[in-house]
């Protein structure tokens, strides 16, 4: 009997079945008129770019969804309400790629809704400098022209002006992989420069540094030198016709006549003006006249001076020689006298 009394005890202790296992539901119940959206992400060659950021924002900036893209490329928000919405891209998935603005979307009630998204390869960051070619000196107000290599009508093309250190900075788009080309032409130089004639070709990489220089050549004019050599061209005609000092009578006269001091001052004119007439000193005259030299036009005055100097000294003496020979005549004709008297 304590057996048959023990099974029941032992069937009552027995622990009940356990519920079959099933596959786990998802804690937000989706409401029979909900929508979904899907992105497909790509880069501009249009692989499918892993690892992309999204976040799906309301209309007050609460987020609703986010994720990150897979293998394939692609992002569903699924159980949205039907509306508009925010999309935020938070990662491009690329060190070589960047991110889209923020854009708005709607949800529609129904099965999932695609949105293609391309992010554009990270722009390559361009210095230029334009120097003085001589002094290696930055130039400020110089301008470039930037073209992409074959573009057509010069699609994406800018301009570019130096500072005050003859430097500019600009982004430079890229849009593939392995760079983009673009051709740089100086088309204005600052002033008194001479504009480089050569272009300069550079590659641009995503999110790299590329340099573009140019060198400018000066057009000022040196200024000009000033003579150093002095004019050797002195005048050197004297009076003509006129004794000098210690000069010796004619020998075919015993005396000379004086000349009258309007006569003498007319030779010594005659003397300069015929020095001024010469074609020498209008030679000298026109060197001086290009050079400015002071000491040539000092030299010709000094010039001037000896040869009125040497007309008056030449009258003087002329007169000293008359008043001896009328001196002489007289004691000659008183000893003449005398030896009649006698």
């Amino acid at each position: 009997m304590t057996a048959v009394a023990a099974a029941p005890l032992a069937l009552a202790a027995a622990p009940a079945p356990a519920p079959p296992t099933s596959a786990p539901q998802s804690t937000k119940a989706e409401a029979p008129d909900s929508g979904a959206l899907r992105i497909v992400k790509t880069n501009p060659e249009g692989n499918p770019v892993t690892g992309a950021g999204f976040q799906l924002l309301d209309t007050t900036g609460k987020t609703i969804a986010d994720g990150k893209t897979g293998s394939d490329g692609t992002l569903t928000f699924s159980g949205l309400a039907p509306g508009i919405a925010r999309l935020k891209e938070t990662a491009s998935g690329s060190r070589l790629l960047g991110t889209v603005p923020d854009q708005d979307v709607v949800i529609v009630p129904g099965p999932p809704t695609d949105l293609p998204i391309t992010d554009p390869y990270k722009d390559a960051a361009l210095t230029l400098k334009v120097t003085d070619k001589a002094t290696g000196k930055g130039l400020t107000d110089a301008v470039v022209n930037v073209v992409p290599k074959g573009a057509k009508e010069d699609k994406g093309a800018f301009t570019l002006t130096t500072g005050k250190d003859g430097t500019a900075k600009a982004p430079l788009p890229v849009g593939t992989r392995t760079g983009t080309t673009y051709t740089i032409t100086q088309t204005r130089a600052p002033a008194g420069y001479r504009p480089q004639a050569a272009a300069v070709d550079v590659t641009a990489v995503p999110g790299q540094p590329v340099a573009a220089s140019f060198a400018d050549t000066t057009t000022s004019v040196p200024p000009t030198q000033k003579p150093t050599a002095r004019p050797t061209l002195r005048p050197t005609a004297s009076a003509s016709g006129q004794p000098t000092p210690g000069s010796s009578p004619s020998s075919g006269s015993s005396s000379q006549e004086p000349l009258p001091s309007s006569t003498a001052s007319t030779t010594a004119h005659s003397g300069l003006a015929a020095i001024s007439s010469s074609p020498e000193a209008a030679e000298s005259t026109g060197s001086l006249a290009d050079t400015g030299s002071s000491s040539a036009i000092i030299g010709l005055l000094i010039g001037g001076a000896a040869l009125l100097l040497s007309g008056a000294a030449a009258f003087y003496f002329s007169c000293l020689r008359a008043k001896t020979g009328d001196a002489q005549n007289a004691v000659s004709a008183n000893e003449y006298r005398s030896s009649r008297v006698d």
